[in-house]
């Protein structure tokens, strides 16, 4: 899929927003690993880290962020949001109860930040079996 990297633009220069996929399968995730959600569709602000997988607050203030994961059957992708390392949310995505189709799920969290706070998406234990390349999103904007 072609996606084209936005960024902030001088009429941009007070929002700061992004939205991400991940830009290739995750599999066999260990303990509280950082999903790194690697494909920016768009970055305003830059505060966003597609190498990282971690959101850095350029202000103080109240951030909305929503995160969709999406397993095969059989599989489940369970993880968590995080505040400087303090669980805020969680989100459980189970295909592996016996269903022979695919299964998604998506959580949100408004978190208030203050500036240099950082937030992710971790594996929540080690419930990290697969979950898809571009179907999977992390996305965030200051409110």
């Amino acid at each position: 899929m072609g996606y084209k990297t936005m960024n902030c633009s001088e009429g941009d220069k007070n929002i700061i927003a992004f939205h991400t996929r991940l830009s290739k399968r995750q599999e066999n995730l260990g303990k509280s690993v950082v999903v790194v959600f690697g494909k920016i569709i768009l970055n305003t602000g830059n505060a966003y880290d597609g190498m990282t997988g971690k959101f850095t607050a350029p202000e103080d203030g109240i951030y909305s962020f929503t995160w969709t994961m999406l397993t095969a059957p059989g599989k489940y992708f369970n993880t968590e949001i995080v505040l400087n390392g303090n669980i805020i949310g969680y989100n459980f995505v189970d295909g592996a109860t016996g269903s022979s189709h695919h299964s998604s799920g998506s959580s949100s969290a408004i978190i208030k930040m203050k500036k240099k706070d950082e937030v992710w998406i971790r594996t929540y234990g080690d419930n990290g079996k697969f979950a898809y390349e571009n179907w999977s999103s992390f996305s965030g904007f200051k409110l």
